[in-house]
């Protein structure tokens, strides 16, 4: 085909769109976090946890990641649907948020759930479900029901801490201060990076001493990590830190939904004599050395890159 007919086509279509219209996109069921709407297909949000938001991709609800291990009215959000008398309503959900077809208000359930189901509204036409999330991460819940489509955002905050992950202790000179750095997470494995005085590891030693006491580790909202401050004594050697979750007794359901909490450390930190001037003078001898064969080799790459451009057929080899 020519690109004159072609382009007669592409404006007889654009004609006709224009005169036909798109069809428009699928629509939302009404919905309310509050009550009830009226319409024959509605959407209700309620909660017994508490929640902030408002279930949009700018504004998510907000709520507790269920860190108790239990599934229950008061730990997850409840989306009830009005439709038509035993219509199959179909759910997905993204980023971690689980989804439960029923819980009970008096048996704790240990944590279940899918990223999709399936439940069917009875003879009233009344259909519901529920959600939790267990990641700090925005996900949404997406629902279909009778060819609308309607989204809901949700974000969990993280629980309180239950496993200590990476440790990093600092080499430590005598009688001076080191800083202890952790990584403290949730049940769910969310990083904790917000400042909460009750929430700590607290810090013992044993070794060369100490000639102050431990600061106990926790999130600093200053540098942004879980930090403490250890200052050993004034003899060099070893020095054995353990660090433990203060407060934490797991629950028989907690172990069920996420196993033990790895909720103790134990590692052992040098302590060594302050260098001496000798040494020190070394160190940047050494240092002023590199700095020079850098500086030498940069000089000569330059010049040998010049000359090879005047002389193709008699290059010369960079250092590396």
């Amino acid at each position: 085909m020519s690109k004159k007919l072609i382009a007669v086509a592409a404006a007889a279509a654009l004609a006709l769109t224009g005169l036909v219209g798109v069809a428009p996109a699928t629509a939302a069921m009404p919905y309310s976090g509050d009550s009830q709407p009226a319409a024959a297909n509605s959407l209700l949000v309620t909660s017994t946890v508490t929640r902030s938001g408002a279930g949009t991709l700018a504004d998510p609800y907000k709520i507790s990641v269920p860190e108790s291990g239990l599934a229950t009215s008061a730990t997850t959000l409840r989306f009830a649907i009005s439709t038509t008398a035993a219509r199959a309503v179909t759910v997905t959900a993204t980023s971690g948020i689980r989804l439960v077809a029923t819980v009970t208000n008096t048996t704790a359930v240990v944590l279940t759930g899918a990223d999709s189901l399936t439940v069917t509204a009875d003879a009233a036409g009344a259909a519901e479900f529920r959600a939790y999330p267990t990641s700090t991460t925005r996900g949404v819940v997406t629902i279909t029901n009778d060819g609308d489509i309607t989204q809901i955002y949700v974000q969990g905050t993280h629980g309180a801490p239950y496993d200590i992950g990476a440790v990093t202790l600092p080499t430590f000179e005598l009688s001076k201060a080191g800083v202890i750095v952790a990584v403290v997470t949730d049940a769910f494995g969310n990083a904790i990076d917000t400042a909460n005085a009750a929430q700590s590891l607290t810090v013992s030693r044993v070794g060369t001493g100490a000639s102050a006491a431990a600061v106990d580790v926790q999130y600093s909202a200053t540098s942004k990590r879980w930090e403490g401050t250890v200052t050993p004594g004034a003899t060099a050697g070893q020095l054995a830190i353990s660090l433990v979750i203060a407060g934490l007794s797991a629950t028989t359901a907690q172990k069920a939904a996420f196993g033990d909490p790895n909720s103790t450390y134990f590692g052992i930190a040098q302590v060594a004599s302050a260098k001496t001037v000798a040494q020190l003078t070394a160190e940047v001898a050494a240092l002023q050395a590199q700095l020079l064969a850098t500086t030498t080799k940069a000089k000569y790459n330059k010049l040998a890159k010049r000359w090879n451009k005047k002389n193709p057929n008699n290059k010369v080899a960079l250092l590396k």
